[in-house]
């Protein structure tokens, strides 16, 4: 969570693609979000009156970004970013309505998307294998236990953000995983964020079809993969980018 601000407090919503007015109205079609102490007549747990409707334009991708990552938002706060709108849902958490407005003037919304999660993209590198010193050709190579793949990972920690200091997650990780030689080794990577992932994200958002945002489903693990296999094919989702492929 960031301490600071993402945007300037006394910026003013001025959207082209939307107005508080069809975005209020909107929710109304949101259990979550819609004025129940209005409509029902019966108590809700985050009435309007106290958790009112509130709206900010971001600019440019990494506005979008540092607004999520600043977290801890109220329940109805939604930020917009050229023709797509995300309001968060749940209090004080990280479960954003999304919504993308047509050419057409249609506004359809199509998915809730947990944000810092999917910024917090996760990478894995493989660190070294240990627990024997010689392949079946006999080649040798560098021996290391767990308390040493551990410190190897943070030496990687190290020089990834030294690499790369536009990178949030200033924190990384070692993990058991699948080995490279399940009979001679373990395995051990290295995880860390790779936050490039986001502004490629919401250039799929703003190019999908209103077909595609039908379908969509950005956080499934096959659509990831292919989403590094298929450059060509990231506007689609995993089921469709299945269904393309066989």
């Amino acid at each position: 969570m960031s301490d600071n601000w993402p945007l300037e407090q006394d910026r003013q919503f001025n959207s082209e693609f939307f107005t508080k007015e069809e975005l209020t109205a909107k929710q109304q079609e949101n259990d979550w979000l819609r004025n129940r102490d209005v409509e029902d007549g019966v108590y809700a747990d985050y009435p309007t009156y106290d958790y009112s409707y509130t709206y900010y334009e971001c600019k440019t991708i990494d506005e979008l970004k540092k607004a999520f990552l600043y977290g801890n938002w109220s329940i109805r706060m939604g930020f917009t970013y050229k023709n797509l709108a995300f309001i968060n849902q749940i209090n004080a958490g990280d479960e954003w309505w999304t919504l993308k407005k047509f050419e057409d003037g249609s506004l359809l919304y199509f998915d809730s998307i947990t944000m810092i999660r999917t910024i917090n993209h996760e990478t894995k590198t493989w660190v070294a294998d240990y627990n024997t010193s010689e392949y079946e050709n006999g080649s040798h190579f560098r021996v290391i236990r767990p308390y040493a793949a551990r410190e190897h990972a943070e030496a990687l920690t190290t020089k990834f953000h030294k690499d790369n200091p536009d990178f949030v997650n200033k924190e990384a990780r070692y993990v058991r995983g699948e080995a490279k030689d399940p009979a001679k080794d373990f395995g051990i990577y290295f995880i860390d964020i790779n936050t490039e992932y986001f502004p490629d994200y919401i250039e799929q958002l703003l190019k999908a079809t209103y077909k595609q945002c039908n379908s969509l489903d950005y956080l499934d693990e096959e659509f990831k993969e292919k989403w590094k296999e298929l450059p060509e094919l990231r506007a689609y989702s995993a089921r469709e980018l299945k269904e393309r492929l066989t």
